[in-house]
């Protein structure tokens, strides 16, 4: 059992270089934009928890990537499983919340704003991040590395491990994009759909996750023969995964609804003081009228 392992898993831990110069390069980048957009007067736009919130999202990735996490993920289907939640569902959340598009957009040169101007509005962007494709390319992604022999070859090899969070992350942000619209979507759905979008995941995990977890054999024999002697049975392993990435990604979903609820709530009051403001510069500009009509009329010929 866990209680009993030993630390020969750690050799397996070898912090990917690339990925580790990706979260540090972000990192440095994003403080460096900030500052600039700050000195050019753009405080007003750049609220303080959006920094937190990209900065949260870096520290998730540098758990999965980088922490003794991403040795563990190559022993235990558990530890792959919850690394997977946090690349796929948490951080890219997270690191959306941050507005780094928009943060590219304020600090970039003109030329630097065309070029990603024309990168958003492609055709290959505006197809992915369309709101069905973005869902079926999560949900596919996801269940791709999570049930089929992708899986298998990501603990094995260093490369398919690779590419399996790199892809993880891609998906995560093009599901996230329109649904929390923290920077302009290619497709932006009104916040009826962005709930419902969210909605729609958060019912879908829930219920194949309890599919999922009520199998009475592993999904990958191959990973439960490998188990070392001192993790936990291989159904065991199996479910305490499924747990981690559904009650995980139902906190995730839950919790994005609420904010996004909340948007639409204060969206709304906005809309109701502009008309009723409206309204009201409107009944006096009749007033002024009715009583300058009144004048003219009372006035002696």
């Amino acid at each position: 059992m866990l209680a009993g392992m030993d630390a020969s898993w750690l050799a397996s831990w070898r912090p990917d270089p690339f990925l580790g110069a990706l979260v540090a390069g972000a990192g440095v980048w994003y403080l460096a934009a900030r500052r600039r957009a700050t000195r050019d007067g753009r405080r007003r736009q750049l609220e303080a928890w959006r920094a937190w919130a990209f900065g949260a999202g870096l520290a998730v990735l540098a758990a999965a990537w980088l922490s003794p996490l991403s040795g563990l993920d190559r022993h235990l289907l558990s530890a792959a499983f919850g690394s997977m939640f946090l690349v796929s569902t948490l951080a890219p959340a997270l690191v959306l919340l941050g507005q780094p598009l928009t943060l590219a957009f304020r600090t970039s040169g003109r030329a630097g704003r065309q070029r990603l101007r024309r990168i958003t509005r492609s055709f290959p962007v505006r197809l992915v991040t369309f709101p069905v494709t973005a869902w079926l390319l999560y949900a596919g992604v996801t269940y791709a590395w999570q049930f089929s022999s992708l899986a298998d070859w990501a603990m094995q090899q260093q490369a398919w491990w690779l590419v399996e969070q790199l892809t993880l992350f891609a998906a995560g942000a093009i599901f996230w994009w329109p649904a929390l619209c923290s920077d302009p979507p290619p497709w932006r759905m009104g916040y009826t759909l962005r709930v419902f979008y969210v909605f729609v995941e958060m019912t879908h995990k829930g219920l194949f996750g309890g599919m999922f977890l009520a199998a009475q054999e592993p999904f990958h024999p191959d990973i439960a023969a490998r188990l070392p002697a001192w993790a936990p049975s291989a159904m065991t392993d199996q479910r305490l995964g499924i747990l981690l990435v559904w009650v995980g990604g139902s906190l995730v979903f839950f919790f994005a609804i609420v904010g996004i609820v909340r948007r639409w709530m204060a969206y709304d009051a906005r809309y109701s003081r502009r008309l009723d403001a409206r309204i009201a510069r409107q009944r006096e500009a009749e007033r002024r009228r009715q009583t300058a009509l009144e004048q003219v009329f009372r006035r002696p010929l």
